[in-house]
């Protein structure tokens, strides 16, 4: 099997101002590590390090060995040539995750960003750890096999937008507000945080709103008045009221169902959710009481992480909680009687209920999905979007729902990409397109 990237950058950046750089790597993690070479291909014997080169010196990208899932693409655009990053355990020591609270340990010339990918596999671009350059790609023979930022819109029109979005979306929601600091072009408001790197006077990047709280609260371990941190405070008290009954269906294949239905009991500190499917009972309970420092609530939709493995359906029930919740359709699936038929999923799975104005949701992943060029909501506006097709990672979980679903593409990412395929990656205009 054989997959060509060709690479193109479309930045019409002047090199005395800044340039784009690319640097990759295989097998991260595992005896079969390689990184990018300057002749397109992936090797190096024992790597120690892993090179950038300027993206106008690699035209294409061959890859013609397995992978691991540990496979990437990293843009970056610099004043100057990139130092190379290190390798330790057979992987690449990564730039360090913004925003930075205090300086980074490895620090990141310009804004960056990544392309994920594999030989077989579905590739994607991703913003769940923030946003830094506008890349695209399109896999070649299928139009519709074309995701990430609109060659129409500018590194700085995004900046703009997003800016102007937030604003937008304060009015109908007030609590909005707190997402406009994720545009990450100074300093903290922390003693002693340095400022981002700037390039040609934008903005180093969007943060994810989680990195922003990790980093104002030394990895969830102190307190803080910023409003991220109390934002689902209210969403989660009412979806976690006792009384409340859920039904989710985890399969889409109307002959099998595989529903679980629940209600919500307990008293003050020890409210769960109960679900069954008649031979598994897992249960959830309210995340509110989970850490006495006032954020538990910030970090469990917003981090999305377990703290012990799952089993498969509990993986999922917990899934589809967080979408719901980041989609600001939680409470749409929420009965005050017992429902047994998946109707939970049935308001969750509909697109035409995400994001709603006024519905407290995931202010970030809503404006990587639906922001236009202006920052209004592409949905009402009539305006192509920021992200082709309205499709993005805008959170970890930011997937196609499971169950029954009928909608478009959610993330920005490919079926398996066909062997023998040329995958076009674009890094976007900085600030004036190509045409």
């Amino acid at each position: 099997m054989t997959t060509t990237f060709t690479l193109q950058d479309d930045t019409n950046l002047d090199k005395s101002v800044a340039q784009a750089y690319v640097a990759g790597w295989i097998n991260g993690g595992s005896s079969s590590f390689q990184v990018l070479q300057s002749d397109g291909t992936f090797g190096g014997g024992t790597p120690t390090t892993v090179p950038f080169y300027p993206v106008s010196t690699i035209p294409t990208v061959t890859l013609d060995v397995a992978t691991n899932g540990n496979d990437q693409l990293l843009f970056v655009v610099s004043q100057g040539a990139p130092t190379a990053l290190k390798v330790l355990n057979s992987a690449p020591q990564k730039y360090t995750q913004y925003p930075y609270p205090v300086a980074p340990g490895i620090a990141a010339p310009g804004p960056f960003d990544i392309f994920e990918f594999g030989l077989g596999a579905q590739d994607d671009v991703s913003a769940v750890s923030g946003f830094g350059l506008n890349l695209r790609f399109l896999v070649s023979g299928d139009a519709s096999q074309q995701f990430g930022v609109s060659s129409a819109v500018t590194r700085k029109e995004i900046g703009t937008a997003y800016t102007a979005f937030v604003a937008n979306e304060a009015v109908s929601l007030p609590a909005a507000k707190a997402f406009a600091e994720l545009l990450y072009d100074g300093a903290l408001n922390v003693g002693g945080a340095p400022a981002p790197p700037s390039v040609d006077s934008q903005f180093f990047a969007i943060s994810d709103p989680n990195d922003m709280l990790n980093a104002l609260t030394d990895n969830y371990t102190a307190a803080t008045d910023d409003p991220l941190a109390t934002y689902w405070v209210t969403t989660l008290a009412a979806l976690f009221t006792v009384g409340n009954y859920l039904s989710i269906n985890l399969s889409a294949n109307p002959a099998a169902p595989n529903i679980y239905s629940g209600y919500c009991s307990g008293g003050v500190g020890d409210v769960v959710f109960t679900f069954s499917n008649g031979s598994n009972m897992y249960r959830f309970y309210n995340p509110l009481n989970s850490n006495p420092l006032g954020f538990a609530g910030a970090q469990y939709v917003f981090q999305q992480a377990f703290t012990v493995a799952p089993a498969p359906d509990q993986g999922l029930l917990q899934d589809n909680i967080w979408q719901a919740l980041c989609r600001g359709v939680a409470q749409l699936g929420v009965s005050t009687t017992p429902i047994t038929d998946g109707e939970s999923t049935t308001a969750w799975n509909n697109p035409d209920n995400w994001y709603q104005p006024g519905n407290v949701s995931h202010v970030y992943a809503k404006f990587l999905h639906y922001s236009d060029a202006a920052g209004n909501d592409s949905r009402t506006s009539g305006n192509p979007p920021i992200f082709i097709a309205n499709a993005a990672y805008g959170f970890s979980e930011d997937e196609n729902p499971d169950g029954p679903y009928s909608g478009p593409n959610v993330p920005s990412k490919s079926a398996t990409v066909p062997d023998g395929s040329t995958v076009t990656i674009t890094l976007g205009g900085w600030d004036t397109t190509s045409g």
